[in-house]
């Protein structure tokens, strides 16, 4: 985690904009960090950027972009571009990929071609090498994630050819992310490259490099991302190979008209908030006539630590982009979709009635389709995903634990208090079980006691950037904070 400023920023930048098909809001807000490092780009005809030699200004991009059904009868075949870049060690090559990316995405063959997938494979691999050809910024430590979503023109569907559909593609590199609300479900767009990630891991070693304490080579928290050209010296290896890549994941999904909004965030939404939460609070607000942008700004302030002590969540850069889906429907006719879906409790979690959309629920989280279940299934529990559900040990609960002096979770799954000292920890279970019980029943959480020589497991770590068990347990604590990037 960076430095910390003695008092948060919390002015609010924002850009809006809208046309027939979407309608966009973007905030940022630089908190408790010394500096802002994050960029976006939103881009509402792709088409544009062909005219243009040189990457235009966003500003630019979207006064060009904003038209109406009237003045533009195929304002429907226009594709639209968003993306979030979350910079680390500065903010150069943020602020270069921002402005840069959409304009060689769409000046490229492949997407002009239609071959989307390889248009924003190339997009991210051209920008990261125009990055190291540039004297200005070849020898910049800095980095940054990129997650960018690009919304096709409708095309025929997988299905039925006489059928068209637009598609949501989304690539992404690093811990980002980007999500769908879908009939009030979050559908998860990409997930989180951690180098404690097996696929992940398997690359950086064979690269040369390694993984401790849930970092590359001790040191960066994500295992792929633009610039950090120190993790991609290996001149035997082609980009994908490297330590660190800018290689995206794809993800795509072929649109049913159940689609209301687009999310996209940096970690430090996603620290504090699941998808599915952002997705509640943002259906709630919308229901409850809220503009895009002012919900963009109470998200970021719902996140925003109340000190920066431990220098954890909530106290990073944020920014979050909400993008309405209209489809055939005008704006207004779209808001009074989302809320009588809404009232008539249509969608994941949704209350028969619209409460105050920051209303501090008492219900645990279910997170079945979030990033935690993924992480869970693939990598096993660890003590900080299944904190939530640990029952107090030797007679001192969690709740217990905090008040006399506060936990700190450890990249290693430990949990230890704020002098050190080892207060609960996964240890192997060494008693024989049947092969129908879960991978969790296969570690255990529990007290740690002076003299315990017992072997601590360090391979659970933390893979969900999302989560923070002490907000999803409802303690009343805002203290204990992670320590991320």
């Amino acid at each position: 985690m960076g430095s910390t400023l003695s008092a948060p920023v919390v002015d609010k930048s924002y850009a809006t904009g809208e046309d027939a098909d979407f309608v966009y809001a973007v905030s940022e807000m630089q908190g408790w960090r010394i500096s802002m490092e994050d960029a976006h780009t939103a881009v509402l005809d792709l088409n544009r950027a062909h005219d243009s030699h040189a990457p235009e200004s966003q500003d630019a991009q979207n006064a060009k972009s904003f038209e109406t059904k009237e003045s533009n009868p195929t304002n429907s075949k226009k594709p639209a571009f968003f993306a979030v870049y979350d910079g680390h060690g500065g903010s150069n090559v943020a602020r270069y990929t921002g402005a840069t990316l959409y304009a060689r995405l769409a000046r490229s063959e492949e997407f002009k071609s239609g071959d989307w997938h390889n248009a924003l494979i190339n997009s991210y691999l051209n920008t990261d090498e125009a990055i190291k050809a540039n004297p200005e910024l070849s020898s910049d430590p800095s980095g940054c994630t990129a997650v960018s979503v690009l919304i096709t023109p409708p095309e025929p569907t997988a299905t039925n050819s006489s059928i068209s559909a637009r598609k949501v593609i989304c690539a992404n590199a690093g811990d980002s992310r980007a999500a769908l609300s879908l009939a009030g479900q979050s559908l998860p767009l990409s997930y989180d490259h951690k180098p404690q990630n097996e696929a992940e891991s398997d690359r950086i070693v064979k690269a040369g490099g390694f993984v401790e304490i849930g970092r590359v080579n001790g040191n960066l928290a994500l295992s792929r991302a633009i610039g950090d050209f120190e993790f991609k010296q290996n001149p035997d290896l082609g980009p994908e190979a490297q330590i660190v890549t800018a290689v995206p994941d794809i993800i795509e999904h072929e649109c049913t008209g159940e689609e209301e909004f687009l999310i996209l965030a940096c970690d430090g939404i996603w620290d504090c908030l699941s998808s599915q939460q952002v997705v509640d609070i943002t259906r709630r607000a919308i229901a409850n006539g809220e503009e895009l942008k002012d919900i963009c700004a109470h998200i970021m302030d719902k996140c925003l630590a109340p000190d920066s002590e431990l220098g954890g969540i909530g106290c990073d850069n944020m920014t979050i982009t909400i993008v309405a889906i209209l489809g055939e429907k005008s704006k207004d006719e779209w808001r009074q979709w989302v809320k009588e879906r809404v009232e008539n409790g249509i969608g994941y979690s949704t209350p028969e009635s619209v409460p105050d959309i920051f209303e501090k629920s008492e219900l645990p989280i279910d997170r079945s389709n979030d990033q935690a279940t993924f992480d869970a299934n693939r990598f096993g529990n660890s003590p900080l995903s299944i904190l939530s559900n640990m029952a107090g040990a030797s007679g001192s609960s969690l709740q217990e634990a905090l008040e006399s002096g506060g936990i700190v979770f450890q990249p290693s799954g430990s949990v230890t208090n704020k002098d050190g000292q080892l207060v609960y920890a996964s240890l192997s279970d060494d008693s024989e079980e049947s092969d129908e019980e879960s991978n969790s029943s296969q570690q255990k959480i529990v007290p740690i006691k002076d003299g315990d020589e017992r072997q601590i497991e360090a391979s659970g770590g933390l893979t969900d950037t999302s989560e923070d068990p002490i907000k999803s347990m409802n303690l009343a604590t805002n203290s204990d904070k992670e320590e991320k990037e």
